[in-house]
């Protein structure tokens, strides 16, 4: 285990590096768009408890079931994940038989993805959950404000 390091020594001057630290971390955008994101995430997964999915689980399933034929690569795109780290994320729900994937029957190199008949059903009651947990954000958060922080992020290099 590494040695602590002692607090810096006061000299009763400030300390320049716990003076940037108080002041820029509550402007910072990146630390307060995380902390957002977990309270918008912690709503969401205590409406789906129930349904044994996580918000992450939910949004890959509703979005594989979004389109008839869903590919893997076009999944990963509109998640926009790596498909390395799609098929990794994808295993739970394989395991769980909500959701499998499989070569395509005229191009075998194009992979594809559908939900089970148990995948179906149990998005199927998720949904409500997440309808549940939706107008409960919609309430405390106007959908306006996400389009235009949506917007501005579209801009960010990925």
């Amino acid at each position: 285990m590494p040695k602590r390091q002692p607090p810096p020594k006061s000299n009763g001057k400030p300390d320049p590096l716990q003076a940037f630290a108080a002041s820029a971390m509550p402007q910072c955008l990146c630390m307060n768009m995380r902390l957002a994101t977990r309270r918008l995430v912690a709503l969401y997964e205590a409406r789906l408890e129930a349904s044994g999915l996580n918000i992450s689980q939910f949004g890959i399933m509703a979005s594989a079931a979004a389109e008839p034929d869903m590919t893997m690569t076009r999944l990963a795109q509109r998640l926009e994940l790596s498909p390395s780290t799609l098929t990794r994320t994808l295993r739970p729900l394989e395991d769980l038989k909500l959701i499998e994937t499989f070569a395509d029957e005229k191009n075998r190199r194009v992979r594809r993805v559908k939900l089970t008949l148990e995948g179906r059903k149990t998005l199927k009651r998720a949904g409500a959950a997440w309808a549940e947990a939706q107008a409960e954000a919609v309430e405390i958060v106007p959908p306006k404000l996400v389009d235009a922080l949506m917007g501005a992020t579209a801009k960010l290099p990925v």
